[in-house]
């Protein structure tokens, strides 16, 4: 019986990463720069890929149960401007389409960032991305570290993850 609590208590520990944050509007709304990306296929986050999101504005709207995010991708060199709207589902992650059906949620936050994990299932499979956003333009190596650490809890390679800060010129 011990045995089967201290593993219970084990799974639950590894577990609480992946548990949804709640957010608030004071934390959420406003100007966000997209800081880091990485996903298990790089090429839907590598320059020009489907899912590279510059992330320029965050509304939260009905207390938080739908998300408005304003972003921009590049294709072949220009800046598109995207609006989607997610609503939260009954296990709190957010719904919404683009290049696919994507079920994301905030998976880690301070004062000043945000890490999103986003699972996008389109034509070609399940893919597994991870964005921090911050509020100002640029990181520090400590939030670089712990991006890092939050990919590997994903089991995305370190070696997938993109920084956005010097590719990020469409709100310019």
């Amino acid at each position: 019986m011990v045995k089967f609590l201290l593993l219970a208590l084990a799974l639950g520990v590894s577990c609480a990463h992946y548990q949804n944050l709640e957010v608030s509007p004071s934390e959420v709304d406003g100007k966000w720069y997209s800081l880091y990306i990485a996903a298990d296929n790089k090429e839907k986050v590598s320059e020009g890929g489907p899912l590279r999101a510059y992330i320029k504005n965050v509304e939260c709207i009905d207390e938080c149960q739908t998300l408005k995010i304003t972003f921009y991708t590049k294709v072949e060199g220009v800046c598109q401007e995207h609006t989607i709207v997610g609503r939260k589902g009954e296990d709190g992650k957010y719904i919404t389409d683009f290049s696919g059906q994507n079920y994301f949620h905030i998976v880690e936050k301070s004062d000043d960032t945000m890490t999103f994990h986003n699972v996008n299932v389109d034509d070609s499979g399940k893919t597994n991305v991870i964005l921090v956003v911050g509020r100002g333009e640029s990181s520090s190596i400590e939030q670089k570290q712990r991006f890092e650490k939050t990919a590997e809890e994903y089991d995305i390679p370190k070696e997938n993850i993109e920084d956005l800060v010097p590719t990020d010129n469409c709100d310019q």
